[in-house]
């Protein structure tokens, strides 16, 4: 019996892709919801954390011990973040988060041990224990990754962890 996302029926993977698409757009640099009049993707990011510390010549700083880095209406919470730039330091290249790793937007939540984004291939990859949920729906699996270009999902099991999915019917009014 197969366990993934891709064996549902089309009508549960397709609720299963929206809750996932609207939980997953937390990193999106394309995401065109305006707050304050100012879109999304100019926002700026604000990190918070206990210290930080660049590196010479490896064009990554990092910000560790209480990290929390908001952009818009998304706060990621983070033990460590890793930002990594060209070598120019003019482009984002990617981005790691470790450690307790909880991204919040609205009543959406994604979480894992780690999370890291490929600001070029717009992925998005959560590992470790991850979780994505929304209200009382929610996915679990070995690893979660995000195509936000694509807006597709792929969730992988493994013989520890199968992937696992609960969703609750929307109440009627």
């Amino acid at each position: 019996m197969k366990t993934g996302v891709r064996s549902q029926k089309p009508e549960v993977r397709r609720q299963i892709f929206c809750s996932l698409f609207s939980v997953l757009c937390l990193l999106s640099s394309v995401s065109y919801a305006e707050e304050e009049g100012i879109k999304e993707e100019n926002a700026p990011i604000k990190i918070t954390s206990s210290r930080m510390e660049t590196q010479n010549g490896k064009n990554v700083v990092s910000f560790m011990e209480n990290v929390v880095a908001k952009k818009g209406d998304m706060t990621i919470y983070a033990n460590r973040l890793d930002v990594y730039s060209d070598k120019d330091k003019k482009k984002l290249i990617k981005i790691i988060a470790e450690g307790n790793v909880r991204i919040e937007k609205g009543l959406k939540t994604a979480t894992g041990a780690t999370a890291e984004y490929y600001d070029e291939e717009q992925k998005l990859i959560l590992r470790g224990n991850p979780k994505l949920k929304e209200k009382d729906n929610l996915i679990e699996g070995s690893e979660i990754i995000y195509y936000i270009k694509e807006e597709n999902v792929t969730v992988h099991g493994d013989e520890k962890k199968k992937v696992e999915v609960t969703l609750f019917p929307e109440e009627k009014k």
